[in-house]
Protein backbone atom coordinates (compact mmCIF):
# COMPACT_ATOMS: atom_id res chain seq x y z
CA UNK A 1 0.00 0.00 0.00
CA UNK A 2 1.33 3.45 -0.75
CA UNK A 3 2.00 5.55 1.74
CA UNK A 4 -1.02 7.72 3.72
CA UNK A 5 -0.08 11.66 4.35
CA UNK A 6 -1.56 13.40 7.28
CA UNK A 7 -1.74 17.27 6.59
CA UNK A 8 -3.01 20.33 8.25
CA UNK A 9 -1.66 23.24 10.67
CA UNK A 10 -0.24 22.96 13.97
CA UNK A 11 -2.10 21.48 16.11
CA UNK A 12 -4.59 20.00 14.13
CA UNK A 13 -3.52 16.80 15.57
CA UNK A 14 -1.36 15.47 12.62
CA UNK A 15 1.14 13.12 14.69
CA UNK A 16 -1.29 12.31 17.30
CA UNK A 17 -3.82 10.82 15.45
CA UNK A 18 -1.76 9.77 12.67
CA UNK A 19 0.18 7.36 15.23
CA UNK A 20 -2.72 5.59 16.04
CA UNK A 21 -4.10 5.09 12.09
CA UNK A 22 -1.28 3.35 12.26
CA UNK A 23 -0.91 1.25 15.02
CA UNK A 24 -4.53 0.53 14.48
CA UNK A 25 -3.95 -1.03 11.10
CA UNK A 26 -0.34 -2.33 11.87
CA UNK A 27 1.65 0.36 10.06
CA UNK A 28 4.42 1.96 10.13
CA UNK A 29 4.30 5.65 11.16
CA UNK A 30 6.57 8.39 10.78
CA UNK A 31 6.93 11.86 12.04
CA UNK A 32 8.65 14.36 8.89
CA UNK A 33 9.43 16.77 12.03
CA UNK A 34 10.94 13.57 13.89
CA UNK A 35 12.66 12.38 11.31
CA UNK A 36 14.22 15.87 10.44
CA UNK A 37 15.88 16.16 13.77
CA UNK A 38 16.91 12.53 13.83
CA UNK A 39 18.48 13.29 10.61
CA UNK A 40 20.21 16.85 10.65
CA UNK A 41 20.88 16.18 14.76
CA UNK A 42 19.14 19.46 15.72
CA UNK A 43 15.59 20.70 16.95
CA UNK A 44 13.31 21.87 14.28
CA UNK A 45 13.72 25.22 15.68
CA UNK A 46 17.61 25.34 15.74
CA UNK A 47 17.30 24.47 11.87
CA UNK A 48 15.35 27.36 11.35
CA UNK A 49 17.66 29.63 13.15
CA UNK A 50 20.80 28.14 11.61
CA UNK A 51 20.23 27.99 8.21
CA UNK A 52 16.92 29.69 7.64
CA UNK A 53 13.57 28.87 6.59
CA UNK A 54 14.00 28.53 2.34
CA UNK A 55 17.13 25.86 3.46
CA UNK A 56 14.89 24.07 6.33
CA UNK A 57 12.25 23.87 3.08
CA UNK A 58 14.40 22.41 1.13
CA UNK A 59 15.09 19.78 3.67
CA UNK A 60 11.62 18.94 3.78
CA UNK A 61 11.22 18.39 0.72
CA UNK A 62 14.18 15.95 0.10
CA UNK A 63 13.31 13.73 3.19
CA UNK A 64 9.11 13.51 2.05
CA UNK A 65 10.77 12.60 -1.59
CA UNK A 66 12.65 10.11 0.31
CA UNK A 67 9.52 8.91 1.96
CA UNK A 68 7.34 8.96 -0.60
CA UNK A 69 8.54 5.66 -1.96
CA UNK A 70 7.88 3.70 1.29
CA UNK A 71 4.89 1.28 1.37
CA UNK A 72 2.52 0.50 4.59
CA UNK A 73 3.82 3.77 6.37
CA UNK A 74 1.53 6.78 7.72
CA UNK A 75 3.34 9.72 7.71
CA UNK A 76 2.57 13.12 9.36
CA UNK A 77 3.98 16.36 8.15
CA UNK A 78 5.35 19.13 9.70
CA UNK A 79 2.51 22.11 9.45
CA UNK A 80 3.84 24.14 6.30
CA UNK A 81 5.21 21.13 4.42
CA UNK A 82 2.89 20.69 2.02
CA UNK A 83 2.83 24.60 1.28
CA UNK A 84 6.27 24.45 -0.44
CA UNK A 85 8.04 23.14 -3.25
CA UNK A 86 5.98 20.43 -5.47
CA UNK A 87 5.53 19.24 -2.00
CA UNK A 88 1.29 18.76 -2.38
CA UNK A 89 1.51 17.38 -5.82
CA UNK A 90 3.91 14.77 -4.96
CA UNK A 91 2.21 13.46 -1.93
CA UNK A 92 -0.75 13.19 -4.27
CA UNK A 93 0.87 11.55 -6.93
CA UNK A 94 2.39 9.01 -4.49
CA UNK A 95 -0.16 7.85 -1.98
CA UNK A 96 -2.79 9.18 -0.24
CA UNK A 97 -3.31 12.50 1.45
CA UNK A 98 -5.74 13.53 4.44
CA UNK A 99 -6.05 16.77 5.40
CA UNK A 100 -7.41 17.02 9.04
CA UNK A 101 -9.77 20.51 8.95
CA UNK A 102 -10.14 22.14 11.90
CA UNK A 103 -11.20 26.37 12.37
CA UNK A 104 -9.45 28.74 12.84
CA UNK A 105 -10.46 29.30 16.53
CA UNK A 106 -9.99 25.49 17.37
CA UNK A 107 -6.60 25.58 16.29
CA UNK A 108 -6.00 28.92 18.25
CA UNK A 109 -7.82 27.11 21.61
CA UNK A 110 -5.89 24.11 21.03
CA UNK A 111 -2.18 25.85 20.68
CA UNK A 112 -2.87 27.89 23.66
CA UNK A 113 -2.75 24.98 26.05
CA UNK A 114 0.51 23.79 24.54
CA UNK A 115 2.24 27.06 23.13
CA UNK A 116 5.36 26.18 25.38
CA UNK A 117 6.27 23.37 23.10
CA UNK A 118 5.94 25.32 19.71
CA UNK A 119 8.74 27.52 18.92
CA UNK A 120 6.90 29.25 16.04
CA UNK A 121 4.40 30.56 18.93
CA UNK A 122 5.81 30.34 22.29
CA UNK A 123 7.29 34.37 22.90
CA UNK A 124 3.59 35.30 21.06
CA UNK A 125 0.31 36.85 23.25
CA UNK A 126 -2.56 35.06 23.04
CA UNK A 127 -3.58 38.03 20.21
CA UNK A 128 -0.90 37.49 18.20
CA UNK A 129 -1.87 33.84 18.40
CA UNK A 130 -4.87 34.22 17.08
CA UNK A 131 -3.41 36.43 14.24
CA UNK A 132 -0.90 34.13 13.50
CA UNK A 133 -3.23 31.30 12.98
CA UNK A 134 -5.56 33.44 11.17
CA UNK A 135 -2.54 34.79 8.33
CA UNK A 136 -0.97 31.71 8.25
CA UNK A 137 -4.27 29.61 7.45
CA UNK A 138 -5.13 32.34 4.78
CA UNK A 139 -2.14 31.13 2.89
CA UNK A 140 -2.30 27.61 3.32
CA UNK A 141 -6.11 26.65 3.13
CA UNK A 142 -5.98 26.59 -0.33
CA UNK A 143 -3.07 24.02 -0.38
CA UNK A 144 -4.37 21.77 2.42
CA UNK A 145 -8.04 21.99 0.36
CA UNK A 146 -5.87 19.93 -2.54
CA UNK A 147 -5.94 16.76 -0.24
CA UNK A 148 -7.93 13.39 -1.75
CA UNK A 149 -9.50 13.43 1.95
CA UNK A 150 -10.76 16.03 4.05
CA UNK A 151 -12.04 14.46 7.65
CA UNK A 152 -13.12 17.06 10.60
CA UNK A 153 -10.57 17.74 13.27
CA UNK A 154 -12.82 20.31 14.81
CA UNK A 155 -13.85 17.89 17.96
CA UNK A 156 -10.96 17.04 19.24
CA UNK A 157 -10.82 16.99 22.81
CA UNK A 158 -9.57 13.61 23.99
CA UNK A 159 -8.12 10.38 23.98
CA UNK A 160 -11.48 8.67 22.63
CA UNK A 161 -12.23 11.69 19.93
CA UNK A 162 -8.42 10.86 18.77
CA UNK A 163 -9.57 7.08 18.30
CA UNK A 164 -12.47 8.29 16.51
CA UNK A 165 -10.45 10.58 14.33
CA UNK A 166 -7.99 7.26 13.24
CA UNK A 167 -10.92 5.20 12.72
CA UNK A 168 -12.85 7.00 10.51
CA UNK A 169 -9.50 7.96 8.64
CA UNK A 170 -9.39 4.35 8.35
CA UNK A 171 -12.95 3.98 7.36
CA UNK A 172 -12.85 6.56 4.48
CA UNK A 173 -9.66 5.17 3.10
CA UNK A 174 -11.22 1.30 3.21
CA UNK A 175 -8.34 0.36 5.62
Amino acid sequence: MKPIYIIGFMGAGKSTVGSLLATLNHLQFIDTDIFLEARFRKSIRDMFVEVGEERFRQREHSVIEELSGMNDTVIATGGGLSCFHNNMELMNETGKTVYLEASDEALFDRLCLCKRTRPAICNLSEEEIREFVHATMLKRRPVYEQAQYRISAEQLMNRDDEVRLAQEIAESLNL
